[in-house]
C-alpha cells in the first residue's frame, strides 16, 4: 500500500492502493493502482465489475495481476510527510532503508525513533507513540510469565486539518506490524461516503467490508464525526457507527481502527454510541503547527520538490516570511496544507519570473527568492489607500463617517511609522465596528470601501466583504448553529464580515439558537482578530439594546458609527447620480416636484424615507410611468423623449406620499 508501481505490459505508472484477492479475478491476488495519467478509454475510479477496493478520480483506476506490478519505490507518505522530514540525498544502495519493503522481511528493521525524528513538531504525539510501543513490549514480556494483559489498540486522532494525522497513521501501521501485532501493516483510508449505503441494510455491509479489507493493518476513518449527523434522523449513520463498534470488538486482534477528526466534533460524535469511548481508549492530540515549525516544513517541502531557498532566507527571515503569508487565524484551517499551497504558489510565480528573464542557469531556475512568496500589488489589482479614500469622498453625504474612516487610516499609518522608528505602537486595538442607522444610508457601501482600505494598508489579506444576517448564522436544530456560524466566519477570514440587522440574531430570552450563534460569533471575532474585521449593523435603538444585553459586544466593538438620514439636498444629489448613470433627465417642473418630495421625506426621518433606497424606488416608479406615457403615443420615440422624465411621471408617488406641490396641486 502506497508503493510506486508500474504495469509491466503497458508501462503505466501509479500508486498502489490495494493488494489482495478479488472476486472478478477468481480470488487471485490483484494490484489496484491509481494511475498518474488518466486513461481516455475508461472512467474506472477503482470500481470494477461491481467490486470496489479503493476510490480515485475517474479514468485513473486500474487493476492488474499482482505478478504484472513492477515495484518502483516505497512512498514515504504524502508530500507533507516528506516535507516534515530533514532532506536526505538519495542513496545509491538499492537495499537502503528508504527503499526497503514495509515489514520485517528485507531491508533494515523498523526503527520508531528514527521515523519520529523525521517529523516536524507533534511532540505530544511522538511521546504517545513511544509510550504505545513500550506498552506493547512490556505486555509481551508479561505474557512470557503467564500474565494476560491484552488491551485494545484502536485509536482516536484529534486535531485540525494538515497536522499529519494520515502520516502518523502510516507509521502506526508499520510499527504495529514490526511488533507483531498486525500481520501486514497496510493502511486503508475511508470516509463517510465509502461506508454509507444508499439503501437500507447496505451500510452495515459496506462498513463490515471496509474493516475486512483492513484486516492485518489499520483502517483510517477521516472526518469520522461525519459518520453520524447528530441532531437528525440519520439512521444510516447510526447503523454505520453500530456496525463499526461491533467490528472493532469482534476483530480487535486482527485490525486497528483509527477515528480522526476535529476535537469538538469528535466529542459530540463519541456520544452517539456508548461503546465508542471504551473501544477507542488511545487518544492522540495533534496540535497546530507553530510558525517556527511551518518555516521548517517550508524549507523541507521546497527541497523535496527539487528547489532551493535563496540563501538570504535564513531562519529569522524565513520565519517572518511565513508569518506574513499565513495569518495566525488561518493556521487551524490547514496547517501543513497551507504551507504546501504557499510553496506551490511561489513556484508558479518563480516560473513566470524566470521565463520573463530568459534564465537558463540551473541555480536561477530552481531557486525561490522572497519576492516569489509575495503577491505583487499589480497582480491582485488592489487600489492604493488614496484611490480607495477617493471612492469614499465621492459618496454623497456621510461627513461624520468619512471623518472617522480618515482618522482610522491616519492612525494605522502612524502605527506603522512608529514601529519603523523603533517606538512602541499599540497594535492590540480592536477594529471591529458597529454601524447604526436606517436602511439605505450607505452602511454596506462604506463597509465595502473600508475592506479595500484595510487591504491597501496591509491589515487584511483579501479585502473582501461577506454579507450575512440571522438566517446565515442560525441553524434549525441543536448542535449545528455553532458549526454554521464558524463556517461563515471562516469564509470571511482576510476580509470583513458584515452582519446586517445584527439585533435580530437573538429574538428573545428563549432564543437558545440565536444566543449560541451570537456567543460563537463573539468568540471567533476575538480568536481571529488579526485576520478579520466584523461589522454589526442595524437600527439605532435595537443595536443599543443588543449591546447592553451582551457585555462581550461592548468590549470587542468599541467604536459605534452613526449613519444619519440624508438631507433633501443630499437626496437630490443621489437622484442626479442615478439619473446620470441611466442617461435620464428631468424637466423643470419634474425637478421642482422631486425637490419638494425630498423636502417632505427628509422631515419624516423614518425607516422608509430619507434614504438612498427610497430614492431608487421613487425613480423606478417614475420610469415605469414614463414608459406607459410614451407607449400611449403612436410612432417612434425620439432620443430626447426617451431621456426625459416629466412631472406627470412622479404623480403616482406624489399621490401615495400625499405630498402637496408648492402651488397646491
Amino acid at each position: 500500500m502506497g508503493d510506486r508501481v508500474k504495469d509491466r505490459h503497458s508501462g503505466r505508472m501509479g500508486t498502489c492502493l490495494y493488494v489482495g484477492p478479488a472476486d472478478f479475478a477468481r480470488n487471485k491476488d490483484v494490484c489496484g493502482i491509481r494511475l498518474d495519467v488518466k486513461r481516455t478509454t475508461t472512467d474506472c475510479d477503482g470500481k470494477y465489475r461491481g467490486e470496489r477496493y479503493f476510490r480515485c478520480t475517474p479514468g485513473h483506476g486500474l487493476y492488474i495481476p499482482l505478478e504484472d506490478a513492477e515495484f518502483v519505490s516505497v512512498a514515504d507518505g504524502d508530500e507533507l510527510a516528506k516535507a516534515a522530514a530533514p532532506h536526505k540525498e538519495p542513496s545509491s544502495d538499492r537495499n537502503s532503508a528508504a527503499d526497503a519493503p514495509v515489514g520485517k522481511e528485507g531491508g533494515e528493521p523498523f526503527d520508531l525513533d528514527k521515523e519520529l525524528e523525521q517529523i516536524v513538531g507533534l511532540t505530544a504525539v511522538k511521546d504517545m507513540m513511544r509510550s504505545l510501543r513500550n506498552a506493547v513490549e512490556v505486555r509481551k514480556r508479561r505474557s512470557e510469565f503467564g500474565v494476560s494483559d491484552s488491551r485494545t489498540m484502536h485509536m482516536l486522532f484529534l486535531g485540525n486539518p494538515g497536522t499529519g494525522k494520515t502520516t502518523v497513521a502510516r507509521i502506526v501501521a508499520r510499527m504495529l506490524h514490526s511488533l507483531g501485532i498486525l500481520k501486514k501493516g497496510q493502511l486503508i483510508e475511508v470516509t463517510r461516503k465509502d461506508l454509507i449505503g444508499a439503501h437500507h441494510g447496505e451500510t452495515a455491509n459496506l462498513t463490515a467490508d471496509a474493516v475486512k479489507r483492513a484486516v492485518g493493518g489499520v483502517l483510517f476513518i477521516d472526518e469520522a464525526y461525519a459518520l453520524r449527523n447528530e441532531g437528525s434522523s440519520d439512521s444510516a449513520g447510526q447503523e454505520c457507527v453500530n456496525t463499526l463498534v461491533k467490528e472493532s470488538e469482534d476483530r480487535a486482534s486482527e485490525v486497528v481502527i483509527i477515528l480522526a477528526g476535529y476535537n469538538k466534533e469528535m466529542a459530540t460524535f463519541l456520544s452517539t454510541n456508548s461503546g465508542l469511548t471504551s473501544r477507542f481508549p488511545n487518544v492522540f492530540s495533534f496540535a497546530d503547527y507553530t510558525f517556527e515549525e511551518m518555516a521548517e516544513i517550508t524549507r523541507n517541502l521546497t527541497i523535496s520538490k527539487g528547489f532551493d531557498l535563496d540563501e538570504r532566507l535564513d531562519g529569522d527571515k524565513l520565519l517572518a516570511l511565513v508569518q506574513r503569508c499565513i495569518k495566525s487565524g488561518e493556521v487551524c484551517k490547514g496547517n501543513g496544507r497551507l504551507v504546501r499551497n504557499m510553496v506551490e504558489q511561489a513556484i508558479a510565480r518563480q516560473t513566470d519570473r524566470v521565463f520573463s528573464a530568459g534564465t537558463v542557469s540551473r541555480g536561477a531556475l530552481t531557486t525561490l527568492i522572497e519576492e516569489d512568496f509575495e503577491v505583487p500589488q499589480s497582480i491582485d489589482g488592489s487600489d492604493s489607500v488614496q484611490q480607495v479614500l477617493a471612492k469614499l469622498d465621492n459618496v454623497v453625504g456621510l461627513d461624520g463617517v468619512k471623518l472617522f474612516v480618515n482618522q482610522l487610516v491616519a492612525q494605522l499609518q502612524l502605527q506603522v511609522q512608529r514601529k519603523e522608528a523603533g517606538l512602541p505602537a499599540s497594535g492590540d486595538s480592536s477594529l471591529h465596528l458597529i454601524f447604526t442607522g436606517n436602511p439605505g444610508t450607505g452602511k454596506t457601501t462604506v463597509a465595502r470601501i473600508l475592506a479595500q482600505v484595510l487591504k491597501a494598508l496591509g491589515i487584511l489579506r483579501l479585502g473582501h466583504l461577506v454579507e450575512v444576517d440571522r438566517s446565515s448564522l442560525v441553524a434549525g436544530y441543536a448542535g449545528q448553529t455553532a458549526i454554521k456560524t464558524r463556517s461563515i466566519v471562516e469564509s470571511a477570514l482576510g476580509g470583513i464580515l458584515f452582519v446586517d440587522e445584527a439585533y435580530a440574531i437573538v429574538a428573545d430570552d428563549r432564543d437558545h439558537f440565536g444566543k449560541e450563534a451570537l456567543d460563537t460569533l463573539i468568540k471567533l471575532t476575538e480568536d481571529h482578530r488579526e485576520d478579520l474585521v466584523v461589522i454589526l449593523a442595524g437600527y439605532r435603538e435595537e443595536m443599543k439594546r443588543l449591546t447592553s444585553s451582551n457585555p462581550g459586544i461592548k468590549s470587542r466593538f468599541a467604536s459605534v458609527i452613526e449613519f444619519a438620514d440624508y438631507t433633501a439636498d443630499e437626496l437630490m444629489l443621489i437622484a442626479d447620480a442615478m439619473l446620470k448613470d441611466e442617461m435620464l433627465e428631468l424637466d423643470e417642473r419634474a425637478r421642482a416636484a422631486l425637490s419638494h418630495i425630498f423636502d417632505q421625506m427628509a422631515q419624516v426621518h423614518d425607516r422608509e424615507n430619507g434614504n438612498g433606497r427610497a430614492v431608487r424606488n421613487l425613480l423606478e416608479r417614475a420610469k415605469r410611468s414614463q414608459a406607459m406615457r410614451l407607449m400611449a403615443v403612436a410612432g417612434r420615440k425620439s432620443k430626447a423623449d426617451l431621456m426625459l422624465l416629466t412631472e406627470s411621471d412622479f404623480s403616482e408617488s406624489i399621490r401615495e406620499l400625499q405630498v402637496p406641490l408648492p402651488d397646491g396641486n
